[in-house]
């Protein structure tokens, strides 16, 4: 039964796009998965990736292998750095790593040693392809200095709340561009839905949101409505003590209903979060 185990459980799942290669490995696919999917971790590094500057001017390419496990609260714990062809790709391979909430399991097993894998690829090709596309090289943060331990804090704990980064007088609020942007799809008008979609993530100093997660779905086209309008959404991130800091959130979108940008009554568990 063991070898079993052993012969089935080593999943590879490669994610890959304008960003750098991004490899999961897990021991079970049964019990491991980022709070929104491996598409979710490639759009958070396609927008957090900076190529070390070091590396660039030296022309050199890499790859990171990280290893780790994940405890039932999803948590991630004993990280460790397999290999590297820099000390420079490493660090930014684990800091991007940190920024990455996972599931819990109460079923997943913790009497086993196996042990998952996250793997980097450093292309430099990809690297100007992505920079490119994406419209900036390096990130240019709204608010310095940023919190780099990566911690979470709630949007109740902020002492300066995260704020959408309107254009001056494009809108007056987060309602109002809802009013303005939304789609209310044709099927669920038809069959006269109404109701709201819950959206948790974590607004990242950089002002762009990571750990996207439905917490309340609805029917009609209504949760793909509300995600997308979520994600079009660049933010002034929250602040502790004048830092820039990870700030965990949760949006309503409503449907024929008001939405509410700053939802707050939900349970708000240690997820991913300190």
């Amino acid at each position: 039964m063991t070898k079993l185990l052993i012969a089935i459980i080593f999943i590879c799942t490669l994610v890959q796009g304008l960003a750098q290669n991004v490899y999961y490995r897990p021991f079970s696919k049964d019990y491991n998965e980022s709070v929104g999917g491996m598409k979710d971790v490639q759009l958070m590094v396609s927008k957090e990736f900076q190529y070390p500057v070091k590396m660039v001017k030296q022309a050199l390419e890499g790859e990171v292998k990280l290893s780790f496990q994940l405890n039932r609260k999803g948590v991630a714990t004993d990280l460790k750095v397999v290999s590297s062809t820099t000390l420079e790709m490493a660090k930014e391979a684990t800091r991007l790593f940190k920024k990455i909430q996972w599931t819990k399991s109460e079923y997943r097993p913790t009497h086993m040693t196996f042990r998952d894998e996250f793997i980097v690829e450093f292309s430099l090709k990809k690297w100007v392809k992505l920079y490119n596309k994406r419209g900036y090289k390096y990130i240019d943060y709204p608010v310095m200095p940023i919190d780099t331990s990566e911690k979470i804090y709630f949007f109740k704990a902020v002492k300066t709340k995260p704020i959408p980064a309107f254009e001056a007088e494009e809108y007056n609020s987060f309602n109002h561009y809802i009013s303005r942007k939304m789609r209310y799809p044709e099927t669920a008008q038809k069959l006269n839905l109404k109701g709201t979609v819950l959206i948790a993530f974590v607004i990242e100093p950089s002002g762009q949101i990571s750990n996207i997660e439905v917490r309340k779905a609805m029917n009609g086209g209504c949760t793909q409505e509300a995600m997308r309008l979520v994600k079009e959404v660049t933010w002034i991130p929250g602040q502790q003590e004048g830092t820039a800091v990870r700030t965990q959130m949760i949006t309503s979108i409503g449907f024929g209903m008001s939405s509410d940008a700053f939802y707050e009554t939900f349970n708000q568990g240690s997820q991913g979060a300190n």
